[in-house]
């Protein structure tokens, strides 16, 4: 191999023997660059990067489940009474929902009916997250419908005394 190789070199000019060695001197060191040396600081990037993120997400997530945990640690409010449809009504009245009231009457049993033809849906919500837990009844069903209109629905609801 290597008389073959010496072979090949007496063969050729000094000027091409030199290029012959830019080439292999600066050639193969550049081509280890760009083709290996290159693409392993690429990946390790990456990979750091995606650690990184890694790492954001768990400490998101351990804030969320302290987070979760002090929410189910918190006393539980103690339901009243059903407060009637008159107190519903004031409650909607508040969050100014009351204009898009279409029926509201009571059942047997004490059921509330609610009918909403066309409600902001954020609106509507808002109010029953904000009191569901103090009217003293349960919602034993509901109904949203979309509508053609964006972030707006039509909505039923039945509310029956909590037991």
């Amino acid at each position: 191999m290597n008389g073959r190789l010496i072979d090949f070199l007496l063969q050729r000019s000094a000027r091409e023997r030199l290029l012959l060695a830019v080439l292999f001197g600066l050639g193969l060191p550049l081509l280890i660059v760009f083709a290996v040396l290159l693409p392993l600081k690429d990946r390790k990037a990456a990979a750091l990067a995606a650690n990184t993120e890694a790492v954001a997400l768990n400490i998101w997530v351990q804030e969320r489940a302290a987070e979760l945990a002090s929410l189910s640690s918190a006393p539980v409010e103690a339901r009243s009474d059903p407060i009637g449809s008159s107190a519903i009504e004031e409650s909607l009245i508040r969050a100014d929902l009351r204009p898009y009231v279409s029926e509201l009457g009571v059942a047997d049993g004490g059921v509330i009916e609610l009918r909403f033809d066309l409600v902001k849906f954020t609106a509507l919500a808002d109010w029953i997250s904000a009191n569901s837990r103090t009217w003293g009844y349960d919602i034993s069903s509901f109904r949203f419908e979309a509508s053609q209109e964006s972030g707006k629905v039509s909505a039923r609801l039945s509310l029956a005394p909590a037991s």
